[in-house]
């Protein structure tokens, strides 16, 4: 049964009140970013400056019924002109205090041989931040940081290291994600129907012919001459139609295999990141009462943009903004190819099989 529409009030809950009638509001949401963020204006009468809303409250957020953000108060600010007074409020989720600071002094900055999700329970606890952990890899891995590196630095390495996207949920939660992994948009983005505005940036300085990777077979100790120990990988892109060459200096040790992998992904993610898509419609909700959401698959039908109906993109950020024009949201699509990061193997599982260039004893791999 399809879900009631409700309406599109935005609501603000803190310190057991709620604040409504925002004659501003803007909600954005981004995939591969740690904290959603909010910003929500009123006006005030010279007799009334009050609002009741200092910065560090804690607060939710909600679009009608539906909890959007859950998080903290981060600024508030007070303007007037000859127009009158306006006070704008603005937050972001939990986990921005995962991109602000540092892990407390004192406290372990090196975690070993232990899954995704026990990795970042690890470092997230001391903020009180949850994990949803949405691949349920069982690999196990180290995370480690400089105790001067932001937790969020260090988390954004090590996700993109182990092949696994971040993001945020509207219950503050870090949520280990897949692209795609927030389900099926409702609705086809469609041209004379559900769209006010559109664009399409095809940038082609974003890619390259040729990709190689380089990398090392062993450590300094293996008995290889030093040009047996220098690999490589290559990619080409054949959509590209002059020779233009992309470099990439790999750490660790590495296998041609592993090195040509590198290379095939680097090129897809090129070639995702040079097409995105950029929409604006009408309300926030879909047809069925549900709202657009990132990290969600959604089909766009559009001529004007030479769009493959058949073809599913991933909504990689989406804002919902309130003025004079009425609620509107702007979708940001990609496609899948931005999101392929390599996963490397782990170290535990690389044998001396894998090196067929190496010879058995020559040396520590």
């Amino acid at each position: 049964m399809p879900k009631k529409i409700s309406d599109n009030t935005v609501t603000l809950f803190v310190n057991g009140r709620k604040y409504e009638n925002w004659l501003e509001v803007s909600i954005t949401c981004t995939l591969q970013s740690l904290a959603r963020t909010f910003s929500v204006r009123s006006t005030r009468s010279k007799e009334d400056l009050t609002i009741g809303i200092q910065p560090q409250d804690e607060v939710k957020v909600f679009i009608g019924d539906d909890l959007v953000l859950t998080g903290y108060v981060t600024k508030r600010e007070v303007s007037y002109s000859a127009s009158g007074i306006s006070i704008t409020i603005s937050g972001a989720s939990k986990t921005v205090d995962l991109q602000d600071c540092c892990m407390p002094h004192g406290m372990a900055n090196s975690y070993k041989n232990q899954t995704h999700e026990q990795n970042l329970k690890a470092v997230c606890a001391p903020f009180g931040i949850g994990v949803v952990d949405q691949v349920k890899s069982v690999d196990r891995r180290n995370l480690e940081f400089a105790p001067t590196e932001t937790v969020g630095a260090a988390v954004t390495r090590y996700l993109q290291k182990n092949g696994i996207l971040l993001t945020d949920d509207e219950a503050g939660n870090l949520v280990i994600a897949q692209a795609g992994s927030g389900g099926n948009a409702h609705d086809t983005l469609e041209l004379g129907k559900n769209i006010l505005e559109g664009k399409r940036t095809q940038d082609a300085s974003k890619r390259f012919s040729d990709y190689v990777t380089l990398g090392q077979a062993a450590n300094p100790t293996s008995e290889l001459p030093v040009s047996a120990n220098h690999l490589k990988g290559f990619a080409q892109d054949e959509g590209v139609r002059r020779n233009r060459w992309f470099v990439k200096q790999e750490s660790g040790n590495a296998s041609t295999e592993i090195l040509q992998k590198k290379a095939i992904v680097l090129k897809d993610v090129k070639f995702g990141d040079s097409d995105t898509l950029t929409y604006k419609v009408q309300g926030w909700r879909q047809s069925n009462g549900e709202l657009w959401k990132v990290n969600a698959w959604a089909n766009v039908d559009d001529k004007w943009l030479e769009t493959d109906r058949q073809l599913k993109w991933v909504i990689a950020s989406i804002t919902y903004t309130l003025n004079g024009s009425g609620s509107i949201v702007s979708l940001e699509l990609k496609q899948q190819q931005s999101f392929m990061i390599f996963k490397e193997v782990d170290t535990k599982k690389i044998t001396i099989e894998m090196y067929p260039e190496i010879k058995k004893d020559s040396g520590r791999v």
